[in-house]
C-alpha cells in the first residue's frame, strides 16, 4: 500500500461518515461544518464538543449539521479523516521534494511533517493520527496507524531495498504511535511546541528506528 493508495481510501471513508451524496454547494456546506468543528475541537476539546456548537460556530442550523452528518461522532470522524488525508499528502508532498537517501530520513520527514501539522493545522492536537473511536470489532489491519505502517513499509520496499516484514512494519507503527503520543505532549500545553519535547521525540523516534536498521543488517 503506498500512501497515495491510502490517500484514495481515507477519502472513501471521508464519503462514508456523511448522510447525503455531494454535490458542489454540499461540499462547500460540508467543508465549512468541519472547519467549525476544527475550531470548536481546538478550544473546547473533542469530549466536550456537540453538533450545536458546530452549527453555531458554522452560522448554520443545527437541522444542516444534521443533514450532513448523523451525529457528533460523524462529525468528529470526518474531521480526523481530513486531518489524516492532509498530513498524508504533505508526507508525500515532501518525500519527493526532499529526497531522502535512507528509509530512516523518509521517516523523520513524516516526522517533521507531523510536528508542522500541529503548528499549522487547527484541531490537530486534539483530534491526533490515531483512531477517534475504537469499536471491538475493528480489524487490527484496519487501524489508521497500522495502515500509515503498512504504506511507509511498502515504499521502503520499493524504495529503499528493505524487506517489508512484519517486523519493519510493528516497528514503523510503534514510530507513528510514539510521534503521535509525543507530539501531542509538546504541544498540548504550548501552541508552537515545546522544543524540548521535540527535540527529545525526535531523538527517540530516530534511536528506535536505527536500532531496527542495525538488526536487519547484522
Amino acid at each position: 500500500m503506498s500512501l497515495s493508495k491510502l490517500i484514495d481510501e481515507t477519502l472513501l471513508e471521508m464519503v462514508n461518515v456523511r448522510n447525503e451524496p455531494v454535490q458542489v454547494r454540499s461540499s462547500t456546506r460540508i467543508s465549512a461544518l468541519v472547519d467549525a468543528a476544527a475550531e470548536v475541537v481546538e478550544e473546547v476539546g473533542v469530549e466536550r464538543m456537540t453538533t450545536a456548537m458546530v452549527a453555531e460556530r458554522a452560522g448554520a442550523s443545527i437541522g444542516t449539521v444534521y443533514r450532513y452528518f448523523p451525529d457528533r461522532i460523524a462529525v468528529l470522524s470526518a474531521l480526523s479523516l481530513r486531518s489524516m488525508d492532509r498530513f498524508l499528502r504533505q508526507t508525500r508532498e515532501n518525500i519527493l521534494r526532499d529526497k531522502p537517501e535512507s528509509w530512516i530520513d523518509m521517516m523523520l520527514i513524516s516526522f517533521e511533517t507531523a510536528v508542522e501539522m500541529h503548528r499549522t493545522e487547527v484541531g490537530f492536537t486534539s483530534i491526533r493520527l490515531g483512531d477517534l473511536v475504537s469499536y471491538p470489532e475493528v480489524e487490527p489491519t484496519s487501524i489508521r496507524s497500522a495502515r500509515i505502517a503498512s504504506a511507509f513499509a511498502a515504499i521502503i520496499d520499493q524504495d529503499f531495498g528493505v524487506e517489508s516484514t512484519p517486523d519493519l512494519t510493528l516497528h514503523l507503527e510503534m514510530s507513528v504511535n510514539m510521534t503521535d503520543a509525543l507530539l501531542v505532549r509538546a504541544f498540548v500545553s504550548d501552541k508552537a511546541g515545546d522544543t524540548r519535547i521535540i527535540d527529545e521525540a525526535r531523538s527517540i523516534i530516530s534511536s528506535y528506528l536505527a536500532s531496527f536498521d542495525q538488526g536487519a543488517k547484522k
